[in-house]
């Protein structure tokens, strides 16, 4: 006698259950820590501003050179061997500054999906936690500022303050970012955010290499990782291509460093990478968002080479060398190229089990 059929299709409905559950945490985590990186730059951006106020009424002695200029200065040091020219200097802390705001953000965004607790008191706990455990712990085990007992109360208060500030921001840009999730999550036939953000992401990645994005995007495509339809999209699902793209963008990172190559503000530059951008895009798009969202990569593409072009002279300039900001360039790229199209893989997957559940139900 077979058995019930319910005692058979149990495993298999825990399984799906447990695949979808598997998935849609993963994607609220990178959501999640999209929407803190955003909300920790604009957090950094209001904490700096807060702190040009105050600081006449709290008169603070913090260190000198401030502990974000040392940290460039240590970054430049060790990735050129030369430090930062003292023009610079406070450019380059600014910069610190944010580059730390956000990445801070990313993580709270990301431990705010799966334990809420961290947000309580709208952000105010993790300022505070953010200033002990960065100004008053971190900074100094770096060597970047003295003891905490060597300062003053005001400059304590004053850190506290700033820092709070911080917090609070954070939490409200992310409440308004990530308000409705549930509603994101499902499939929608409108353009949503998330349609515009992550080609535009990619494009200004492929601002800065050419190939990056789109390998990425074929090694995925080509592991059953996207569903890209009919061709030419359907292209980048082979092994082959992701191959050669492979190749190309490793070759790419070579001419990088040669003399003579063209600027990427070039004509040629910019048409190759607003193509690159374009791919990406579509392929990296939900059904029927291919066009729109290759339109909004090249846009990106475009800004992100002039963009990345300025930023690379900036730096080279004030380390005296080209090599190293270059190869930070490629560092980036491809981790940048390698988390957009992870979590085009993500999303693809949420949409197919939970296209699975309602076929099944």
């Amino acid at each position: 006698m077979p058995p019930p059929t319910n005692l058979v299709l149990l495993p298999q409905a825990e399984t799906r259950t447990a695949e979808i559950r598997t998935v849609d945490t993963l994607v609220d985590l990178a959501r999640g820590g999209a929407a803190g990186g955003a909300a920790g730059l604009v957090a950094s951006a209001a904490m700096n501003g807060f702190q040009s106020l105050v600081t006449p009424l709290f008169q603070p002695s913090g260190s000198t050179p401030p502990a974000t200029e040392q940290a460039a200065q240590r970054a430049a040091v060790l990735v050129s061997r030369s430090g930062i020219r003292s023009t610079d200097r406070t450019a380059s802390g600014t910069f610190v500054h944010y580059v730390i705001g956000t990445a801070t953000g990313v993580i709270y965004g990301a431990m705010a999906e799966t334990r809420p607790g961290v947000t309580r008191w709208q952000g105010l706990a993790f300022g505070l936690a953010a200033a002990t455990l960065i100004d008053q712990i971190a900074v100094p085990l770096a060597g970047l500022a003295r003891p905490p007992w060597r300062y003053t109360v005001r400059t304590h208060l004053y850190g506290y303050a700033s820092h709070l500030v911080f917090g609070l921001v954070t939490e409200q840009v992310r409440k308004v970012l990530r308000r409705r999730k549930e509603a994101a999550a499902m499939p929608r036939s409108g353009i949503t955010l998330e349609d515009v953000a992550l080609p535009l992401l990619i494009g200004l990645v492929n601002g800065q290499r050419t190939m990056s994005p789109p390998a990425a995007v074929a090694i995925v495509a080509a592991g059953n990782g996207l569903a890209l339809g009919q061709a030419p999209l359907s292209l980048l699902g082979s092994k082959w291509t992701g191959a050669i793209m492979s190749a190309a963008a490793i070759g790419e990172f070579v001419a990088d460093k040669q003399p003579g190559i063209p600027a990427r503000i070039s004509m040629p530059g910019l048409a190759g990478r607003a193509m690159g951008g374009a791919l990406a895009g579509a392929a990296s798009a939900r059904p029927g968002k291919a066009l729109f969202s290759a339109a909004v990569a090249t846009g990106g593409a475009l800004a992100g080479a002039y963009i990345s072009y300025r930023m690379r002279i900036a730096l080279a300039r004030a380390m005296g060398r080209d090599r190293p900001v270059a190869f930070a360039e490629d560092a980036i790229a491809i981790a940048g190229s390698a988390a957009l199209a992870g979590y085009s893989v993500l999303r693809h997957k949420q949409r197919e089990a939970r296209e699975r559940t309602l076929l099944a139900a």
